[in-house]
């Protein structure tokens, strides 16, 4: 690894040590500072980025060891490798230092190459990504420093990309962390070798910097691209090439990185704000859809801004009983009868209202809230129907659907959560309907397919939801032991003229009975859609033709109404 701009402190009482060596070092192409003594060496760490440091054992006052001890205080061994420089016959003096957290260790009379390989060794160790071997942060925000520093002189601009594996936790939690390390491993290759193959980055200035932050976080820093087209251009080869399988411990595993661009500018004082602006980028592209880049511009921070407020205040929601259930009927659509609800998450925020599922249930999803307020939605849904079985006898074999987010389907407690809540709550497990977007399943199949097993041996039903949005393998099907599945609401939506969606519609429902399945349409909100519904032989169906979702009140006063006649055996 290129060892260029790596900044060494010099510690040692010898002037004539201290020039020697640290003129031998600077030919060698490393910045060098010197120190002489062990307080004054401390005082320059405070104030300077220091790849490693040499320091001797005997100095008066402050020894080598002392000052060793002082470092190591605030630096780990990997933060700063410190080699100490010894006399031969001082071994105790090694022995004591390598206790302390000594790097490595050099004896007087000092062999040079000696010192410069063993220089080279640690300044690599500390540079460099120990899992996929590219460069880390540390040496990733040296180069990015010195062209933010260039370009505010009115240098070639340059670009840094910023990606994070989408899904990535998913991956780890259903294969193991060793498959997570496989596949960084392998992306890093990918990246590298599309990096070296592409046209427009072999004419840029300079050779590009792929590194690893940390976790499934890389950098790229471009030197030379003048456009935004041309880094997009650019992101969009990395897309493709992040987007093709891996093979992980014999399967085949699909995932695909989310991108953030910022481009070079003037405002620029420090590399940190840049990558903070490419890191806003790339959550900017999880947050439209994943598998995408987003070049950045300053309206992304406020942005951010609202974002980081509403993860705060979602933090407190729980707590402060802001959440609330509401309920959908679900009916039967031939004969208009009651089957029973489905559990929908509300937010009612103290000052912005009701806010939507779909601006706060990401953000759940992403910081892991998702899994203890679901298991919320779980236990007040549950409790609720007890409540209202107690109230209205007639309707107590009304079953409750409860949908189930990705995180929580990979939760190695779910179906002890499950039980518990059946067993605080009393409420028959068949009268209980989980439902499961079909892109969870389809992702983590194998992991699925156990943990929805090991749900139907409790006597809960499953369902399919969101069938048909972009995912549906048919194949998958019979292998998972659902008995539902949910139309979405756009196939409902768009049924209007003869063909298009009522076919896909019709070989739904078809596909359902071949498979012993019953079907649920979302989304009913016209006459017309009712009936071309009941043509197909779809069987149930929700929606703001029969009711919107209810506050726990509203469905309360539906029940107490005894408008709907309850059917006979509501497995919807």
């Amino acid at each position: 690894m290129d060892q260029t701009h790596a900044t060494l402190l010099l510690v040692d009482d010898d002037a004539m040590n201290r020039d020697m060596l640290s003129r031998r070092l600077a030919r060698k192409g490393y910045t060098v500072l010197t120190a002489e003594s062990g307080p004054r060496a401390l005082e320059m760490l405070g104030s300077n980025r220091i790849d490693a440091l040499l320091l001797d054992v005997m100095m008066p006052g402050m020894s080598g060891i002392e000052t060793l001890k002082r470092v190591r205080q605030s630096h780990s061994v990997s933060e700063l490798p410190v080699i100490m420089v010894t006399a031969k016959d001082r071994s105790e003096d090694v022995v004591d230092a390598l206790d302390l957290g000594a790097n490595d260790y050099v004896t007087k009379p000092l062999d040079f190459p000696i010192v410069l390989a063993r220089i080279r060794t640690q300044v690599n160790a500390r540079r460099a990504d120990p899992l996929t071997g590219l460069p880390n942060r540390v040496l990733f925000m040296d180069r990015l420093e010195r062209l933010v520093n260039r370009a505010r002189t009115g240098g070639a601009g340059f670009a840094v990309f910023f990606l994070d594996v989408d899904r990535f936790k998913l991956i780890n939690d259903s294969l193991g962390h060793l498959a997570g390390d496989e596949l960084l491993i392998g992306l890093a290759r990918r990246l590298e070798t599309s990096l070296r193959a592409s046209d427009t980055v072999s004419r840029l200035d300079g050779e590009p910097t792929l590194a690893r932050l940390g976790g499934d976080e890389f950098t790229i820093l471009l030197d030379g691209v003048r456009t935004a087209a041309d880094a997009q251009a650019i992101a969009e080869r990395l897309l493709s090439v992040a987007s093709q399988p891996f093979n992980l411990q014999g399967r085949d595993i699909f995932t695909s990185v989310s991108v953030g661009i910022v481009m070079s500018a003037a405002r620029y004082e420090r590399g940190e704000d840049m990558v903070r602006d490419a890191d806003t980028a790339m959550y900017r592209a999880k947050a439209l859809g994943k598998a995408r880049c987003e070049i950045f511009d300053t309206s992304m921070l406020a942005a951010v801004e609202q974002r980081l407020q509403l993860e705060s205040d979602l933090r407190h929601a729980l707590p402060r009983n802001e959440l609330r259930v509401y309920y959908q009927p679900i009916v039967t659509l031939s004969e208009g009868q009651l089957c029973g609800f489905e559990a929908l998450l509300r937010w009612h925020h103290p000052t912005q209202g009701i806010i939507s599922p779909d601006e706060f249930i990401p953000v759940a999803e992403e910081t892991g809230l998702i899994v203890p307020i679901g298991n919320w939605v779980l236990h007040e849904a549950c409790r609720q129907m007890r409540t209202w079985d107690r109230e209205f006898p007639e309707y107590a074999h009304l079953m409750i659907n409860v949908n189930l987010s990705a995180r929580q389907c990979m939760e190695p407690n779910l179906v002890r959560d499950v039980t518990r809540v059946l067993t605080e709550t009393g409420l028959d497990a068949q009268r209980l309907k989980l439902e499961i977007t079909e892109g969870v399943v389809l992702e983590n199949s194998d992991a699925v397919v156990t943990i929805l097993t090991e749900l139907r041996t409790l006597g809960v039903q499953l369902g399919l939801d969101d069938f048909g949005m972009g995912y549906s393998a048919l194949s998958y099907l019979p292998r998972f032991p659902f008995q539902t599945l949910k139309i979405d609401r756009s196939f409902v939506n768009g049924m209007a003229g003869e063909g298009g969606n009522t076919e896909i519609i019709r070989a739904i429902v078809s596909l359902a009975a071949g498979l012993a399945m019953n079907v649920t349409a979302e989304g009913v909100e016209t006459e017309e859609q009712l009936g071309r519904l009941k043509d197909l032989a779809c069987e149930f169906g929700q929606g703001f033709y029969f009711y919107k979702p209810l506050a726990r009140e509203d469905a309360h006063a539906v029940l107490e109404s005894r408008k709907w006649t309850v059917c006979a055996n509501p497995v919807v």
